[in-house]
């Protein structure tokens, strides 16, 4: 994406879906609202693959919209062909076209977008297909747990034993890992609860992964050593990059360009949810009588 359709696409204030479409309905305006709703409802998964299904079907359309009238079920067979002819395999196609389907019934749900006469997904087979099993013989994962990696970097022990915490968990996800807090494991047992479903799980510590989180104890509140006290997440760079851009004397028309916000007041309102240390270190000045 380039120039308009960058800003008009990608830009915060569509994500947020602040504001209804006013004027003729359009299935990408739709899109953005419910990537937007995902987001603020802390669905993470959800958003991320929304949103990467969002950017794909916005390159597709060339930054244009995409009205009632046009999103027929032969534009859908002209997409899933241009997802095919991009290298996309079958799997992934259904991916996306599962996420156009759930947005269309969503907005339809919700009055944003017209039925169409015809379903266009009602004569569409969306089916995923089997793919190749990977599952690791005991053996081999007996070798990699057993491995003596002490001769190589400290990255490649950790990354053993992060893959080792995922088999001990029943398969926990890295995103689900690594947000583990110490007070997640009681009397021998662990609770989380996944970033994905909001599902709450609990299994008992067995040895093997009592070992790998007492290697890693430490005065951090996290089982694993991969985040710090501040979890490094996208809006943590998006916040840094803002507040020392202010602090660096940044004109807020430059801020606010470089954030891709579509007003000046929008940034305002953004630094204004910032770090609020200049204004606690002046206060501390005033009152210091």
């Amino acid at each position: 994406l380039t120039g308009m359709s960058c800003l008009a696409y990608m830009g915060q204030a569509v994500f947020a879906g602040a504001t209804r479409n006013k004027t003729l309905p359009d299935f990408i305006s739709c899109f953005a609202r419910h990537v937007g709703e995902c987001e603020r409802t802390g669905r993470n998964g959800s958003t991320a693959n929304y949103r990467m299904a969002y950017r794909m079907l916005v390159r597709y359309v060339g930054g244009g919209k995409l009205p009632p009238e046009q999103f027929t079920a032969e534009w859908l067979e002209h997409y899933e062909r241009w997802l095919l002819a991009r290298g996309l395999g079958t799997n992934s196609v259904v991916f996306h076209m599962r996420s156009l389907r759930a947005v269309y019934n969503r907005a339809v749900e919700q009055g944003l977008f017209p039925a169409a006469g015809s379903n266009p997904f009602r004569r569409r087979l969306i089916k995923q297909v089997a793919t190749r099993k990977r599952a690791l013989p005991r053996e081999t994962l007996r070798r990699i747990g057993g491995a003596d990696l002490s001769a190589l970097h400290p990255k490649y022990a950790l990354a053993r034993d992060l893959f080792m915490f995922s088999f001990y968990t029943r398969g926990m996800s890295f995103v689900d890992m690594i947000y583990l807090r110490k007070s997640d494991v009681r009397d021998g047992v662990l609770t989380y609860r996944r970033k994905k479903t909001g599902q709450t799980l609990s299994l008992r510590v067995e040895a093997p992964l009592q070992k790998i989180i007492d290697r890693y104890d430490s005065d951090s509140p996290y089982v694993l050593p991969v985040l710090t006290a501040e979890p490094l997440t996208f809006y943590v760079a998006r916040h840094s990059w803002a507040t020392l851009a202010r602090d660096c004397g940044t004109p807020l028309t430059v801020i606010s360009a470089g954030m891709g916000h579509t007003s000046e007041r929008t940034t305002r309102v953004y630094l204004a949810q910032l770090d609020r240390s200049v204004i606690d270190k002046a206060n501390r000045k005033i009152i210091n009588l």
